[in-house]
Formats: structure tokens, sequence, C-alpha cells
């Protein structure tokens, strides 16, 4: 096995750093679609598309749905906090 074949193997399998999954979590979404059309997240996902990282866009994937899932949480957490105190 060459060495370009052992590279594009290991490739497949490298997980996200952990400012890669910091940053797919805290900005799970395009939050200035009308401004820029494509964000950091979106080109750096479109990147592990166009080399290969299988398993990084797999935990690209569970770090957005994680982070929309915090951000409802954390907004569902405020809303009943402020109905509680009135």
């Amino acid at each position: 096995m060459n060495q370009e074949l052992k590279n594009t193997e290991k490739r497949k399998i490298e997980l996200l750093t952990t400012k890669e999954w910091f940053t797919f979590f805290i900005i799970p979404v395009n939050p200035n679609s009308r401004l820029n059309s494509k964000s950091a997240n979106q080109i750096e996902y479109e990147r592990f598309e166009r080399f290969g990282f299988e398993k990084k866009m797999e935990q690209a994937d569970t770090a957005r749905i994680a982070g929309v899932l915090f951000y409802f949480f954390i907004i569902l957490i405020a809303i009943i906090i402020y109905y509680i105190k009135l």
C-alpha cells in the first residue's frame, strides 16, 4: 500500500479537533445568510466532503444538532423563568 492510499484511509477515520467541534457547536447555523451566503462552518464542511473526511462530517453534523438543541433549551429555560417570575 503506497503512502497516498494510507493517507486517504487515515483521512476517512480522522476525528474533529476540539476547536473544530466547538465551532460547529457554538455556531450551528449561518447567522448572516443575507450578507454572506456561506459561513465558515459551511466552507469547512464542504472541505470535509471534498477531501473525504467522513468521520469529521458525521461529528460536525452531531455538533450542529447538539448546538441547536442547546440554544433551544436555553431559550426554553429563559421563557419558563420569565413566566415563573410574573
